[in-house]
This record gives structure tokens, sequence and C-alpha cells, in this order.
């Protein structure tokens, strides 16, 4: 038996013997002799058959991963205990806790700080403040009274160890065996708490800690693949969970603001995470010795700006009054004072244009001024249709600045000029 494919549609099984020419002739005559063999079933590769057969195996190899993940995550599924529900007239009847501090006026006891810091505004020295008040009872900043915690643990992620060790024995830590310390440094990715296990692991090693300081947030970010922008809340969440698994009642996380700025960059979820924020700023971001300063605001936290002192061989830092727009005005008071010396009595208006080229703010200017008039260096008198014309209240009769005190001319005046 043999195979005839006589045609590109039929073909014929054809016995040995068959008479060929019987055939040959039908297909002469025009007769069709393959009339009693049916169509064959063709495979169909057609382009939209491949194109269904590519797509039912992708949607095969993604419904197998689906279920792979389903089945890994429900085999890690940790048992959730449920918190409790509580009626409202029974939740009111619980009598409210006089709030306490850990640090007074500054952070509640159980609370998170956020602490967000210009660039180059003294974060670290800040930091070693606090740790050195949390163990040894100093008031934190000279100024707000600490009550201790049994143990610290700082994780720091941007000082190498010698330099670390350096700013923390400057401090001269009493209770130096009641702090301890994680340089992160080049290990950042070690801090994985978005994973249940090696939050686990950290959760282990902080057990018994009180206090826990995170210097600084950015850098842990960066090493878990997370955009500071949208993804800090999921970092927050994981750490209050690190906090609650390894029994941490209060902490701190650093932060650094954005350029310019006066707030912690970022997501919205590292305004309202924290209890209270903590921040420092310099009076000029631009220039490296300028002032530093310290405000608090939060949950039961309210402290206004204030100066901070700066101890060098300790690296001891101090709270004291007074606010940037403070000193603007002190320092343009300086110039208002100079500016009404041996001239002809000024108006506002003229006193803030003499003062255009300078560095103060036409605001600063006004402050200045006004300031100037409350501590009587500067008198005003009223002039031509009621205009306040402003002259020193009582000049030296040699230099001409304001006398306080004194009468005809400061003292060293009078040893040049009589």
């Amino acid at each position: 038996m043999e195979t005839a494919c006589l045609s590109a549609r039929r073909c014929r099984v054809i016995e040995y013997g068959t008479d060929y020419s019987t055939i040959e002739d039908a297909a002469i005559n025009g007769a069709d002799p393959y009339a009693d063999v049916p169509l064959p079933t063709l495979p169909d590769d057609s382009t939209a058959a491949r194109f269904e057969a590519e797509v039912d195996r992708h949607l095969l190899a993604k419904r197998a991963r689906a279920e792979a993940d389903k089945r890994w995550s429900e085999e890690q599924r940790q048992a959730v205990e449920l918190p409790a529900f509580a009626r409202l007239d029974r939740f009111l009847d619980e009598p409210d806790e006089l709030v306490r501090y850990r640090v007074d006026q500054l952070q509640a006891v159980d609370a998170r700080v956020i602490v967000a810091a210009q660039y180059k505004s003294g974060k670290t020295t800040v930091i070693g403040n606090l740790i050195r008040c949390l163990v040894d009872g100093d008031p934190f900043l000279g100024k707000f009274p600490v009550e201790t915690v049994g143990r610290v643990a700082l994780l720091d992620d941007e000082l190498s160890p010698r330099d670390l060790r350096r700013w923390l024995r400057d401090q001269g830590v009493v209770n130096a065996g009641r702090v301890h310390v994680c340089s992160l440094r080049g290990k950042v990715s070690a801090f994985d708490i978005l994973n249940a296990e090696t939050r686990a692991q950290w959760a282990a090693a902080l057990t018994g800690t009180n206090y826990l300081i995170l210097d600084c947030l950015r850098p842990v970010l960066d090493a878990l693949g997370l955009d500071e922008r949208r993804d800090a809340g999921r970092f927050l969440v994981a750490f209050d969970e690190l906090l609650n698994d390894a029994g941490i009642g209060e902490a701190a996380v650093v932060h650094h603001m954005g350029h310019g700025g006066e707030r912690s960059r970022g997501d919205s979820r590292l305004l309202d995470w924290p209890d209270a924020n903590w921040k420092l700023v310099r009076e000029d971001p631009d220039r490296e010795g300028s002032p530093r300063y310290f405000s608090a605001f939060g949950r039961d936290v309210s402290v206004a700006e204030g100066r901070l002192e700066y101890e060098q061989s300790s690296r001891r830092l101090t709270y004291a009054s007074g606010n940037r727009t403070d000193q603007a005005a002190e320092d343009a008071l300086v110039d208002v004072v100079k500016t009404l010396i041996g001239t002809e009595p000024m108006s506002g208006r003229q006193v803030e244009e003499s003062l255009t080229d300078t560095p103060h703010p036409r605001k600063a200017v006004r402050s200045g001024l006004k300031l100037a008039i409350g501590r009587g260096l500067v008198a005003v008198d009223t002039g031509p249709r009621g205009a306040k014309l402003h002259r020193i209240a009582s000049p030296c009769r040699v230099c001409g600045g304001p006398l306080i005190g004194t009468e005809g001319a400061h003292l060293e005046c009078r040893g040049g000029g009589e």
C-alpha cells in the first residue's frame, strides 16, 4: 500500500495493483477522482492560534506564581492576637492618667519623637546630650528635667566607630554601662526590619532596652530600597512593631530637613507618625558658624524656639531664651542706632531705606527700631503732618551715641573729649 498525494488538499490511500489510468482518465475528463476522499484536518498554525497559545502559557505561569506566593505567605504567617474592643461607656469610665514626661515638656513616657535637623545643625551633638541625660539624670539642654532609664540603645549609621567613640567620650557619660552602641555604617542593610524574621532577631537583641535612638533614617531607607517621598511610612510601621516586640517604651528617630526647608524631608508620615517633633535649625543655613536653635511641638509638647549655647570642650548644649526673630532684631538694632547718630531725625521708612544694602530684612529693621525705642535708645517726635521722626534719645555730646544712666558723654568719651 502506498499513499498518493495527488492534490494539495486531498490524499488517497491506493492499494497495490490499482489501475492508475482510471484515476488519470477521470481527471482528464473533468471529473473529481477524489470526490469520495474527505478533506483532511490540518494543524491550525495561524497567528491568532499561536497568540492564544502563548497567552495561555503566560497565564498558567502567573497563576502558578500567585498560588505559590499565597501558599508561602500562609506558611510564614504567624498567629495574630487581635486587640480587644471596649464599650465606650466603660472606656470613658476608666480614670485618665496624668501625663508623665521622659524629658520634661519635650517627650512623654511611651512616646516617639522625630528629630528633624538642618544640614550641619548639630544633630549628633544633641543626640549625645540626650543619651547622657537619659542615663545620668542631667537636665536635657540644661533646662528640661529627665526621668532616667535603665538602658539606652543607639543605632548609628553615619559616623565611623572612631568618630562615634570620640563624640560620645567628650560627653563624659558617668553611667556609660547603661548605653549600648551599634555602628551600622557599612552594614545598614542588616537593619531590614521589614522582614519579619530579621525584625524578630533585632527585637531579641534589643530586649531590655528602654529607649532606642536611630541616627539617622535616610541611609536605612536607601539600603532597603524605599523611596523617602512615599515609603517612609512602611518603615515606621515596622519600627513601631520592633519597639512593641522588644518592649521598648520610647524612641527618637533622627531625620534631615530638606535643603533650605524647615520640616522633615519626604513622606508626610514623617510629620504625623511621631508624638512630638524636635526641630534643629541654623540662623543662616549657608553659614557654618551660624547660631543654632531648638524648638519642639506635638502632643502635650510645645516649646518655643530658643538659642542653643555650645560648650566646645564637653560638647554640651544649653537652651537659652531668644529666637531667630529676636536675634535678627538685636542685630538690626545696632545698625539702626548707628544710622541715627549725627543725622537729622528720620522717619521709619527713611531708616529702612538707609539699611537697604545691609543683611537685615525690612522686618528685622522695623523690629530693631521698635526694640531701640523700648530700651530708651531712640526717641520719637511728631513731625509735619503727624510724621513719626526718630532720633537718638540722649546723644553723647562727643560721639553722638545714646547715653544710658549718664549725662553729657560716655565715660570713655569724656577721657578723650574733655
